[in-house]
């Protein structure tokens, strides 16, 4: 009876065994098989440009007059502006302005140079300049002509 008992046993080891190893084969089968996942990516939300005009008018500031400039254009009026640099991003951008001998300053599309003109856009190597965002452009900087210098022979 000791022999059928000890049978039994190393039987039912040996099934065990098995079976643990065909668990085993299964899963890491399963595991190389496995799709490959790609951690989706990051998306931003956009914000959209707030219009400071029409957020002035929305919170009760009467509406901006279409009139002139209180500065009359001429060209005198635009020879203290140096146009020193441009970063030009599709409608946005900034630019590097000087204003007679003060140091230049980086100004955004929309932002005031003075009372009466505001950087209206920005081009690869210019920038306009206007009364208001939504006013026809009164006067175009542009950058000066990269020097060319050329090694001496």
């Amino acid at each position: 009876m000791q022999t059928l008992n000890l049978w039994s046993i190393r039987l039912s080891t040996f099934g065990l065994a098995l079976l643990a190893g065909l668990s085993l084969s299964y899963w890491a089968l399963k595991w190389q098989n496995a799709p490959v996942v790609l951690p989706t990516p990051l998306t931003l939300p956009v914000v959209p440009r707030l219009d400071a005009v029409q957020l002035a008018q929305l919170l009760g500031a009467s509406k901006p007059s279409s009139a002139a400039p209180a500065v009359p254009v001429n060209a005198n009026n635009f020879s203290k502006y140096k146009l020193l640099g441009v970063i030009a991003q599709g409608n946005q951008g900034s630019a590097l302005i000087a204003i007679d001998a003060a140091p230049a300053k980086p100004y955004r599309v929309g932002m005031a140079l003075s009372e009466t003109l505001v950087l209206h856009s920005v081009s690869r190597r210019g920038a306009n300049l206007a009364a208001s965002l939504n006013d026809p452009v009164l006067a175009t900087l542009e950058l000066s002509p990269p020097s060319s210098t050329a090694p001496a022979k």
